[in-house]
């Protein structure tokens, strides 16, 4: 992935931290078998963490069977960064009870509690990825869309919801659709999938809704976004240059689909798919110039109708609000990500 000038600022904030943190080992790791002053030794990625979440972290990996990001020992890691900003809204009931003023102020929503907070979600059986998506294979984190963030909640009203966060921190896209490339990865040829015939299909956006089943090698391939994403405003579709999952919205059309098949299970009252994001990286938030979209956070919402709701957040906005807490552990938490991150 290219640098951005965010990119970089972050990799310089990092910096600065490291050389403030006296516990941290000298040497530097690897990525890719390049020695990088931004990366920690692989087997010190904990170190990255806060240290009052990490025996937790390590025991929820290891209990949960998710696949931690490889990357998880560069200082600039969206996943470190997403443990040290979201896990301890899990473990805090204090914080916990932050989160869900929060969410109220955010979503329009009484949010009376948040239930539970899961990393890298896939739900069991018929809403599994494998089964609503047709992913076949990977697993929780890798392989599958598995959303970094899911918020369990439940509100005044009695009803209850789930709000799915794909989180960003130095990420300049949401990466293109791996089908639409004549030229397959490493990966998808080792499982065998055929290569895109024809990838002037995604770039026809009215053809290729007219018959998705024909037109979207997605489906070829056995996967089930477009056929769950059939409420979409025509009209703010058409006037799309291509599909949006095709050049940087590959992750955003996933996760839309994930939330809506959820909805349709009929598990929860209120689904949310969304984006917590920092709102010093305007490489992200215009990333979707080239497909006709200019600001994701106000448009991609319009691009359907179904019930499932569209809402994203910064983590400027996030630990603004919650720091207004008087609990010593969500100071300490502020005061931590606000010494690594400047939030």
């Amino acid at each position: 992935m290219r640098n951005t000038a965010f990119s970089n600022q972050a990799r310089e904030q990092q910096l600065a931290w490291r050389k403030r943190q006296p516990g941290l080992p000298k040497e530097n790791g690897t990525q890719n078998g390049v020695e990088y002053d931004h990366i920690l030794p692989e087997d010190k990625w904990i170190l990255g963490v806060w240290e009052n979440i990490r025996d937790q972290l390590q025991c929820y990996i290891n209990s949960s069977g998710i696949q931690a990001n490889t990357g998880k020992h560069n200082l600039k890691s969206s996943w470190t960064q997403c443990a040290n900003i979201f896990f301890p809204f899990r473990v805090n009931p204090a914080a916990k009870r932050m989160l869900a003023s929060f969410l109220t102020k955010e979503l329009g929503l009484k949010v009376e509690t948040v239930d539970s907070i899961e990393f890298e979600y896939a739900a069991d059986g018929k809403l599994s990825p494998r089964q609503l998506l047709g992913e076949e294979k990977g697993m929780r984190g890798s392989g599958q869309t598995s959303p970094d963030v899911a918020i369990n909640f439940t509100c005044e009203n009695g009803k209850c919801g789930i709000y799915l966060v794909e989180n960003k921190y130095t990420e300049h896209h949401f990466y293109g659709c791996s089908a639409a490339s004549k030229t397959l990865s490493k990966g998808h040829t080792q499982r065998g999938l055929s290569p895109n015939p024809n990838s002037a299909r995604c770039t026809d956006i009215a053809t290729l809704l007219s018959d998705v089943d024909t037109n979207c090698h997605q489906i070829t391939w056995g996967r089930q976004y477009w056929r769950i994403l059939k409420d979409y405003r025509s009209e703010a579709m058409i006037e799309l240059a291509c599909c949006p999952a095709m050049t940087d919205g590959y992750q955003l059309l996933r996760q839309q689909a994930l939330a809506q098949g959820i909805l349709n299970g009929e598990l929860f009252d209120y689904v949310i798919s969304g984006i917590a994001y920092d709102e010093r990286n305007i490489e992200l938030l215009g990333c979707l110039k080239r497909t006709g979209i200019e600001d994701f956070r106000v448009e991609w919402s319009k691009l359907f109708t179904s019930g499932v709701s569209f809402h994203s957040f910064s983590h400027q906005a996030l630990v603004t609000w919650v720091t207004r807490s008087r609990v010593d552990y969500v100071k300490k938490w502020g005061e931590y990500v606000s010494d690594r991150y400047g939030y």
